[in-house]
Order: C-alpha cells, then sequence, then structure tokens
C-alpha cells in the first residue's frame, strides 16, 4: 500500500473540515430550536399572566360594586341617578382597565413573534451559510487535490472505490 500523498491529504482535509461545518450547523439548528420553543413558551406565560391581570381587576371591580351596593342599601337611598352614574364610572373604568391589560399582553406576545421570526431566519441563514462553507471547501479540497496530484495516479475517487472493492472482495 503507497503512503498517502499530498492530493490526497486535500481531499481528507476538505472532507473533515466539511463534517464539522455540518455539525456546526446541526449544533445552531438545534439550539435555534430551543430558543423558538423558549419564545414560544414565554408568550403564552405572557398570555396567562394577562388574563390572570384581567381577572384580579375584574374581581377588584366586582368587589367595589358590591360594596357600592350594599353602602346604597344601608343608607336606605333608592335607585337615584348619581348611584346608577357611580356605577356606570366604575364600569367605565374597568373597560379601559381591561382594554389597557389587553394591549401590554399583545405588545408583549408580538416581541416573542418577533424573536420567533428572528430565531428562524438565523437558522435559515445559518443554514445557507453552512452549506456555502462545505460546497467552498470541498471544491477548494478537490482543486488542491487536482493541483498536486502528481502524473499517473489516482484521482481521489478512483482511490476511493479501489478500496471499497478491496474490502468486498476480502
Amino acid at each position: 500500500m503507497s503512503a498517502i500523498t499530498p492530493a490526497t491529504m486535500f481531499m481528507i482535509s476538505a472532507g473533515i473540515s466539511t463534517a464539522g461545518t455540518i455539525m456546526q450547523a446541526r449544533a445552531a439548528n438545534a439550539a435555534s430550536r430551543e430558543m423558538t420553543r423558549r419564545y414560544e413558551q414565554e408568550a403564552k406565560i405572557a398570555e396567562f399572566e394577562g388574563l390572570q391581570a384581567e381577572l384580579a381587576r375584574r374581581r377588584e371591580v366586582d368587589q367595589i360594586l358590591a360594596n357600592n351596593r350594599a353602602v346604597k342599601g344601608a343608607s336606605g337611598v333608592g335607585e337615584s341617578r348619581s348611584f346608577i352614574a357611580i356605577q356606570q364610572d366604575v364600569r367605565d373604568v374597568l373597560d379601559k382597565d381591561l382594554a389597557n391589560i389587553r394591549f401590554n399582553t399583545n405588545k408583549i406576545k408580538t416581541s416573542y413573534d418577533q424573536a420567533i421570526y428572528n430565531e428562524k431566519l438565523n437558522a435559515t441563514y445559518s443554514n445557507i451559510g453552512a452549506l456555502v462553507n462545505a460546497s467552498t471547501t470541498i471544491v477548494n479540497g478537490w482543486q488542491y487535490h487536482d493541483m498536486y496530484r502528481k502524473a499517473g495516479e489516482k484521482t481521489f475517487g478512483q482511490k476511493v472505490i479501489g478500496f471499497k472493492n478491496r474490502i468486498i472482495r476480502g
């Protein structure tokens, strides 16, 4: 068996570099999927917290309205226009508060949606970059292989096929 020539070493080096690039791309994809999962989870938590804040505010207002009715009943005053107006004002404030809570919740969810989109976009561009890097590494290795190949020496592909045939034949 002959010694490994520089031409063959360039092909082996290119193969190893390409494998490393592919492994880095896979690791980046795994990290991107994990970050996307975290952002999705955070968005769900933000939505849940928004619903909790709405419920808490509704309970506060219900308590205020109940207290107002209790005061009205204890004072013996009937259904006056001012009492109805006060109750309506409390309900109007509740509606504004709930709208603000929903707005803030949606703002937080939108920021997570943007982060998810950016993460997926980064993963796509990372994959494209890794593919280009792996391709150029192989092409460069092949060019070096051809440049350093001695006259009459078999190409790397012919060597691989010959090696495979020797293994099959035993």
